[in-house]
């Protein structure tokens, strides 16, 4: 087996993959990547299982004799990333041993069997759809995704596709998310992706890929130029959120600039954050601005982010300021803010459109006990300390 190939586009190709490889296998060789050299076709085949997702790209190199290896990942990329210059050697020397040239440097290196390496289940659906977006979905949606595992499906991302658009929806106890991509797809197709494995094929891809994407049984199969990436499906239906977004009565709805509220909101998030005791965030709606406030043991702030109200009175809620900061972060431009009488909060932009449900009063009063009780220990033990200095 001996192939030479760009040492760059090679290194890029399996940064994409890294993160299917798991870190430890009762199957040793599946925490290396196959390295498969097909001699008829002259490409160079590279594939990452976990055997719940698994990865496939190949590059065109130049191939002299064919042959197959499984080397441990994370050692093949650092070495091609410590390696200088533009084309990579890789030469069989004898049974489970190669050779890695590059510039002046050498590696001799012991791999695995690539017949062992357990193969991946990567059928051709019969039928296949056209999408877009899916990076940018996964970033709207992945904060939302719940951790129950009563219901196991909503563990995952659901993506629904039809003949115009692309989909995706995740939610939880305290909060949804639905982003949608607008075109033209030619067919429909639903399913369910464990969030981790749709994690996987987000790192793999560019924003504006476009994916043909098929079923084949338990597997959903996404394809582009040079990458084939299968991940098993969550098998239970995935619940109907609409109705969560539909009950939603408006008592107050404002229009914001989102790039000056997250500014504000991010702030305030991040102070509410640090203190030793879960903190909150008091959101006053009025007119013309939206007031964000939050006290903790480390200390109190407050800011305010306009807003064009357009109904409503004003009216004050509170929210966990990690799922507040979580939800914001992937909108952009003009969006509408919408509380209803609860405090349930809706915020959508033209394809996007979260929902975050607030802290109890009960519960807000029980963490400023709390914090007041750090407070109060944190004052005696400085007097303490400084009666003993004295």
């Amino acid at each position: 087996m001996k192939f030479t190939a760009n040492r760059k586009i090679m290194l890029e190709n399996l940064k994409t993959m890294f993160k299917v490889v798991p870190k430890t296998s009762n199957a040793q060789e599946l925490t290396g990547f196959l390295i498969e050299v097909n001699e008829d076709d002259g490409f160079v085949y590279l594939t990452a299982n976990n055997l719940e997702a698994s990865i496939q790209r190949k590059i065109k190199p130049v191939v002299e004799t064919g042959g197959t290896f499984v080397m441990n990942a994370k050692m093949l990329v650092d070495i091609l990333t410590a390696l200088g210059g533009t084309d990579v050697v890789f030469e069989e020397v004898k049974p489970g041993r190669i050779t890695i040239k590059a510039e002046n440097c050498v590696y001799t290196m012991s791999v695995m069997n690539g017949r062992l390496y357990p193969r991946p289940e990567m059928p051709f659906p019969d039928n296949t759809v056209k999408v877009r977006g899916l990076k940018q979905l996964y970033l709207a949606t992945m904060s939302t995704v719940s951790t129950d595992t009563v219901h196991s499906s909503l563990q995952g991302i659901h993506i629904d596709i039809t003949e115009n658009s692309v989909k995706a929806i995740s939610c939880n106890v305290q909060s949804a998310s639905v982003a949608s991509v607008e075109m033209k797809t030619g067919g429909r197709l639903s399913f369910t992706l464990p969030k981790v494995n749709y994690s996987y094929l987000a790192s793999a891809i560019a924003d504006d890929d476009e994916l043909e994407v098929g079923q084949s049984g338990a597997y959903i199969v996404f394809m582009k130029k040079g990458m084939m990436f299968s991940s098993r499906c969550l098998v239970h239906e995935y619940v109907d959120i609409e109705p969560l977004f539909n009950n939603i009565r408006p008592i107050y709805t404002a229009k914001v600039e989102y790039d000056d509220f997250n500014a504000e909101l991010c702030n305030i998030c991040d102070v509410a954050l640090m203190g030793k005791e879960k903190s909150y965030i008091k959101m006053d709606f009025s007119e013309n601005e939206i007031t964000l406030s939050t006290t903790n043991d480390v200390g109190s702030s407050a800011t305010a982010a306009k807003c064009t109200r357009i109904s409503g009175n004003e009216h004050t809620f509170y929210y966990q300021p990690g799922k507040l900061k979580n939800l914001f972060k992937v909108l952009d431009g003009t969006m509408i803010l919408q509380l209803d009488s609860k405090g349930f909060m809706i915020a959508f932009t033209r394809n996007n459109k979260f929902l975050i449900s607030p802290i109890h009063e009960s519960s807000v009063e029980k963490q400023k006990l709390k914090i007041a009780e750090i407070k109060a220990g944190t004052k005696k033990t400085k007097k303490s300390q400084t009666a003993k200095a004295a």
